[in-house]
């Protein structure tokens, strides 16, 4: 697609950024709350069959980083709800600059509130949620659209996952990034749903600091067979600059 219809699609305050190599290009606003490696490390780390049988939600879905990511892997079909109208027209147009608006569905509504059509549930569920519970840690942003990103103030980690119950198949996974302080209201919530917590991977911003993300899959009614807690991911180098694991996923996803 040249460079004039891109522009076109770009609003005032807006830009365009690329993953993938180049191949995948995202529109973004300085005005709602930017893409951010949390997203890039969720859609890598699901495992997502090529087949077109299979069915993805992506919850929270904002201007639709997730299920982009994820079409470059698979003929699934991929649907994503976010609650911000504007974020959902933004997602639309990611997905038509891109060409994937055959296979991707963006929607507008409340997760809460979303229902399967005629018992069709879905295969796997991703999610990167707001991280912080309202009144507690960090001060809601001045921007009402970054402080319902970041914020639980339209959705908690009880309504999203008691939701995935509700949505997902026998089975069915999962898919979460989140913060590692809230590790222990995520495992109270997803066992008191039916999920059980298959693999976990921690996120470290650099080398020698805590991590800051975790990365988790679920399984709905999986049983106990235990944890696999794989490897972790560094995000930079001492210097600041990506690792060389980082690029990668950046340019393959």
């Amino acid at each position: 697609m040249s460079n004039s219809t891109e522009s076109i699609l770009l609003n005032p305050g807006e830009r365009l950024d690329y993953f993938l190599g180049g191949a995948l290009k995202m529109i973004q606003s300085q005005d709602y709350f930017s893409s951010s490696v949390d997203a890039v490390l969720l859609a890598h780390f699901m495992t997502i069959p090529r087949r077109s049988d299979f069915r993805l939600l992506d919850f929270c879905s904002g201007n639709g980083i997730i299920p982009l990511l994820v079409s470059y892997r698979t003929q699934a079909p991929i649907e994503g709800i976010e609650i911000q109208a504007e974020l959902v027209a933004m997602a639309q147009r990611n997905a038509q600059i891109n060409q994937r608006e055959h296979q991707i569905t963006f929607r507008h509504g409340d997760l809460k509130e979303f229902t399967v059509e005629n018992h069709h549930r879905f295969d796997a569920i991703s999610c990167n949620p707001p991280y912080f519970v309202v009144g507690k840690t960090e001060a809601l942003h001045q921007n009402p659209s970054v402080a319902m990103a970041r914020h639980e103030v339209t959705v908690t980690v009880e309504d999203w996952v008691k939701q995935a119950g509700q949505l997902l198949k026998y089975k069915g996974r999962l898919y979460i990034v989140h913060r590692p302080e809230r590790l222990d209201d995520l495992f109270d919530t997803l066992l008191r749903y039916h999920f059980s917590v298959h693999r976990i991977q921690f996120i470290h911003p650099k080398p020698d600091r805590n991590a800051n993300g975790v990365l988790m899959e679920a399984i709905y009614h999986g049983g106990r067979n235990g944890v696999r807690v794989e490897p972790p991911v560094v995000v930079h180098q001492a210097n600041g600059e990506y690792t060389e694991a980082m690029l990668e996923i950046y340019r393959h996803g």
